[in-house]
């Protein structure tokens, strides 16, 4: 079955082939009044008209490389231009070209300016800056080639005015199309660093508990040397685990297109909570409203705030005995609070993960606050508007 066109190419389609049936009037046009077979000019005239026909119709049917593109149109705003210098020495010994009209016929100007548009539109750098002046120049100086006055005066201004129209419209179109790319190419940025943060978020929670469960088998392993092996076997789950999540993160960052494959509700923080150990601390969960239809973007915030939190407990919350993880989700609003029971020491770095997700969380338009407890313990929480004010990543 025939895929249809989107709407991008079916637009390009529809320019082509009006185009394609613009030059195909203006030489039926040409060969109905004879221009072509003109006594004296004819040769010349078709030996240019030839060259544009060449290069115009490949250019409007096929999508060349830019390089090939331009240098072709320098090509053939060079042989306009010879043949203008030859149409002007004829003229200037003696010949039977005495008016100006003698000098071109409609498919050449026309056809140049086709490919002045193609051509500013989507030509090489170095060959696009040759050839504009060229076709301009052809375009402009062919009527002025017999004689100048007022009627080749007027054809010329007229040619320049449209040649300049359909200049502009070809650059215009190159820079939109360069904005796009550039915009394309920061959102792509943007994604890779916000894969970037994540990676740093899954390796320290990742990292921070097999820390925590080597410590801990040291200390038992001498009044219980049968834990160790429990241990162990926890710790190679965990690093798994973790090279697991940097796998699948690098090679997202490597990627041109990073598709956003999360779903969406509160299962990612769910089973965080759920992994999470914490040595002589228990870890609970609580949820209330409609969890499950969280939209992917607030879950990814919410899942990385979690495990930010249960990380910090883990370096920093000594003697904790239980953390608390507690969302709760309305139609408007998401609020995640983690709090725990431990004494809290302040650590020796600047610590990047809670000032990003500060960042990204005002960049959201909700707030995200971390300190000290009413009574004990240490609390973060998020406050998100629902639906966030940009996606994240």
């Amino acid at each position: 079955m025939l895929r249809p066109l989107r709407a991008p190419a079916a637009g390009r389609f529809a320019v082509g082939a009006l185009l394609l049936c613009l030059l195909g009037a203006a030489l039926l046009i040409d060969i109905d009044a004879g221009t072509l077979r003109g006594q004296g000019a004819g040769v010349t005239l078709i030996l240019s008209t030839a060259a544009a026909a060449a290069v115009v119709f490949p250019a409007v049917v096929i999508r060349s490389s830019p390089a090939v593109l331009a240098w072709a149109a320098c090509g053939v705003a060079l042989v306009s231009l010879a043949c203008s210098l030859g149409l002007r020495v004829a003229a200037s010994g003696g010949s039977v070209l005495d008016q100006a009209s003698d000098a071109y016929t409609l498919f050449e100007p026309t056809a140049l300016m086709v490919l002045l548009h193609v051509t500013a539109r989507r030509g090489s750098p170095a060959g696009t800056a040759v050839a504009l002046p060229l076709l301009m120049a052809a375009v402009v100086l062919r009527p002025l080639v017999i004689e100048v006055d007022e009627g080749s005066s007027v054809v010329a201004l007229v040619l320049t005015l449209v040649a300049g129209g359909a200049l502009a419209s070809g650059l215009t179109v190159r820079l939109v199309a360069a904005s796009r790319r550039q915009r394309e190419e920061r959102i792509r940025l943007e994604q890779r660093l916000g894969f970037a943060r994540d990676l740093h978020d899954f390796v320290a929670h990742h990292i921070s508990g097999i820390v925590l469960q080597a410590q801990g088998a040291r200390a038992v392993a001498a009044r219980k040397p049968q834990a160790v092996g429990d241990a162990l076997e926890l710790i190679e789950a965990t690093g798994a685990e973790a090279l697991t999540a940097m796998r699948r993160m690098v090679g997202a960052l490597r990627e041109d297109a990073v598709p956003d494959t999360r779903a969406p509700g509160t299962h990612a923080a769910r089973a965080l909570v759920a992994g999470c150990r914490l040595p002589g601390a228990r870890v609970g969960f609580t949820e209330t409203g409609p969890a499950d239809g969280l939209p992917a973007d607030a879950a990814h915030l919410v899942e990385r705030v979690v495990m930010e939190a249960l990380t910090n407990i883990r370096k920093h919350a000594h003697d904790c005995t239980t953390a608390h993880v507690r969302l709760d989700v309305s139609r408007r609003r998401v609020t995640a609070r983690i709090t725990d029971d431990g004494h809290h020491r302040p650590s020796g770095g600047t610590g990047y993960g809670l000032r990003g997700l500060r960042e990204v969380t005002a960049a959201a338009g909700g707030t995200l606050t971390a300190g000290p407890g009413p009574e004990a313990g240490w609390h973060v929480a998020l406050e998100l508007p629902l639906p966030l004010r940009q996606v994240l990543r």
